[in-house]
């Protein structure tokens, strides 16, 4: 059977604070928004660890949260979850203080503003991802938003972000997600067709495709196109473990089917 890889890179997972008190309604509603947005459980982008926060933490400002989180060696983003997620649908992405040279740049006026933006659910973990690689940053987004720079320490944000109509179509980026995968012999079938090969650059000797009733077996966007290919070789695991494969296996890239079957999402161990 098809093997399809999980996430080549591990997971980024954040800790989310339940700032306040959720039904299992409204909890089961967050999760089902959040799993949609990080394209689980095919595609995962990013996880969130749900947990009640240090009592401390409760009825204090964000700054706060923050310079505890810092205290105790988690310098890293982190998600609040308050009385805006019934409000507007959204949910605080947290970063870290302002840094003297965006200071110096005038982005932001002291070192104790605090870089944090209000995101609706389902599109904070593509928003997570672009802030890792660096692909966009809160300060541009906030701009975007309407906030006014130098931001001043209590400075407030005009709109939610991921809120416009010109945002990302999360719905249309669910069909675009890549699936690794390796097929084995009698799986998939090869064309050296010259018509077919010169779409690809640079142009490869052979290109290959699942089958069509494989494809549908186990998960994969049909009619599937056909897509480079190379020999499939033993890979190491997420556990450590090498996983090998019969002679004549290939790899290959295919879409994944949002709308298959696929098994239920597993939250983290530890989230609620």
């Amino acid at each position: 059977m098809v093997y399809l890889w999980e996430n080549l890179q591990d997971t980024t997972r954040l800790n989310a604070y339940l700032l306040i008190n959720l039904s299992d309604d409204e909890l089961k509603s967050f999760k089902k928004a959040f799993e949609f947005g990080t394209m689980a459980p095919f595609s995962t982008m990013l996880e969130l660890v749900i947990q009640k926060p240090p009592a401390d933490y409760l009825d204090k400002p964000h700054s706060y949260i923050r310079t505890k989180e810092n205290e105790a060696g988690r310098t890293g983003p982190f998600i609040l979850i308050d009385e805006q997620l019934r409000l507007k649908g959204a949910i605080w992405y947290v970063e870290s203080f302002a840094r003297t040279d965006e200071v110096e740049d005038g982005e932001a006026e002291s070192t104790e503003v605090l870089w944090k933006i209000l995101t609706k659910t389902e599109s904070v973990p593509i928003a997570s991802v672009n802030y890792e690689i660096a692909n966009m940053s809160i300060t541009e987004d906030l701009s975007n938003l309407g906030v006014d720079f130098p931001a001043p320490v209590d400075f407030e944000q005009p709109q939610v972000a991921g809120a416009s109509e010109h945002d990302l179509d999360i719905p249309s980026f669910r069909y675009e997600q890549t699936a690794y995968l390796t097929a084995y012999p009698g799986e998939y079938e090869i064309s050296t067709d010259p018509e077919v090969l010169k779409n690809f650059a640079p142009m490869p000797d052979r290109v290959c495709r699942l089958k069509e009733d494989v494809a549908k077996q186990v998960g994969i966007r049909t009619p599937t196109d056909w897509a480079f290919v190379s020999a499939a070789q033993p890979r190491q695991q997420k556990d450590g473990t090498m996983k090998e494969f019969p002679e004549g296996s290939v790899d290959i890239q295919h879409k994944y089917d949002p709308d298959f079957a696929w098994p239920p999402y597993k939250w983290p161990e530890g989230s609620l």
